[in-house]
């Protein structure tokens, strides 16, 4: 059986239920460059790709206005429908907290999105994420299985 990571779902400070309870996201941390802190992927089953803060592509040495993207796709994000240039990139699945493992390493073709307004880095989508680890979300938490190789590579 694959190893499985769980990751407890997070508040992102979001305005709460009607009963007052916070909104919980399944979040994961992810490493986009080596000696900068992680960043929040939202893992959401309903995205299509996996799109990300344009600002973010410059620490993985990518020059979205001058670089070609690998395709463009119209895509509506956070309520902004615009033409999404998707770059192929390498990002790093952090374990959760207190497990003492290797960083999962993963290539994925990830959009960049100007006018990010969302409280975290990475919309973690059908394509990019659900295509390369398959994930059980529940109420509280998320479990991320890992594939054989991807565990090892680091």
């Amino acid at each position: 059986m694959p190893p499985t990571w769980e990751y407890p779902h997070e508040d992102l400070g979001e305005p709460v239920h009607v009963d007052g309870s916070p909104v919980l996201r399944p979040v994961v941390p992810l490493i986009v460059t080596a000696g900068m802190p992680a960043v929040l992927g939202v893992i959401d089953s309903g995205s299509p790709i996996s799109v990300a803060n344009a600002d973010l592509f410059a620490l993985l040495g990518i020059d979205i206005d001058l670089d070609q993207p690998a395709y463009g796709i119209p895509l509506s994000v956070g309520g902004g429908f615009e033409r999404t240039p998707v770059f192929l990139v390498d990002l790093e699945l952090r374990p959760p907290a207190g497990i003492d493992q290797a960083n999962a390493r993963w290539s994925l073709h990830l959009g960049a999105r100007r006018r990010w307004r969302l409280p975290f880095a990475v919309l973690l989508g059908q394509r990019g994420w659900f295509d390369s680890f398959p994930t059980r979300i529940d109420a509280t938490s998320s479990t991320v299985e890992l594939p054989g190789s991807a565990a090892a590579r680091k």
